[in-house]
């Protein structure tokens, strides 16, 4: 049978894209401009498939961030994997972008672990979202793919609120992302710095994808905006009376 070969995408966090055949990662390609990825991504795409000497056709599938992120950015990343999909005949595959840093960082974790989530989401907010590991034995004492289970989230909130709700996982250090990172008031002593400069690894996107498609978990392609668009319509003219 065919390894299936993934073409992975994110625009959360300026753009990441990653290619993965089976359980190999075959490359990947990171650009932090969080202000150019129309103008950045297919570039991106294009040179993954060409070092890695394969092209569109041979893909099975796309895996692509759902954010929680900004409207614009986000938008861009689902839009490109959509358009593929469309033109190649294959699936596309969304998968939270908060559960790629989970799963990283519950990766060889252990069971019982836990881990909180956080990344910036501007106006002196945070996305956030709770997780354990819920690569759980089945019946016949199998154990299923790795994958993380949501236990809270994914949510925006102020960092205080956050760090209220969250104290007992804040204070055992079980926390990743650059969210924690940017308000040291009430994430100060969270996690070590490697975990607070963790970003998103493309090619966790379709480990997740290959794993959900195994065990029938949820790979939705809705975006996760959870705020309105920074950017409103103006109303129209008032007519004269």
């Amino acid at each position: 049978m065919r390894e299936p070969l993934i073409l992975c995408i994110d625009t959360s966090d300026g753009a990441a894209v990653g290619l993965l055949c089976g359980d190999d990662p075959l490359g990947t390609e990171r650009s932090a401009d969080a202000r150019r990825h129309t103008e950045t991504l297919t570039p991106m795409v294009e040179s993954v498939l060409h070092v890695a000497g394969v092209t569109p056709r041979d893909l099975t599938g796309i895996a692509v961030g759902t954010g929680p992120a900004p409207f614009t950015g986000l938008r861009v990343g689902l839009v490109t994997a959509m358009t593929m999909g469309r033109a190649l005949g294959i699936g596309v595959h969304g998968v939270c972008s908060l559960d790629a840093l989970g799963y990283a960082a519950l990766s060889g974790a252990g069971p019982a672990a836990e881990v909180l989530v956080l990344t910036d989401a501007r106006r002196r907010e945070v996305y956030w979202a709770h997780y354990r590991d819920a690569a759980l034995p089945d019946g016949a004492g199998h154990r299923a793919p790795f994958d993380v289970h949501t236990l809270g989230g994914p949510g925006v909130d102020a960092p205080a609120a956050v760090a209220a709700r969250f104290a007992d996982v804040i204070g055992d250090g079980r926390v990743v992302g650059r969210g924690a990172a940017m308000y040291p008031d009430s994430f100060a002593t969270a996690a070590a710095p490697a975990a607070l400069d963790a970003v998103l690894d493309p090619i966790v996107l379709g480990r997740i994808t290959i794993a959900r498609l195994s065990t029938g978990g949820d790979l939705s392609t809705a975006p996760r905006y959870l705020r309105r668009p920074d950017i409103h319509t103006a109303p129209g003219r008032k007519r004269a009376s």
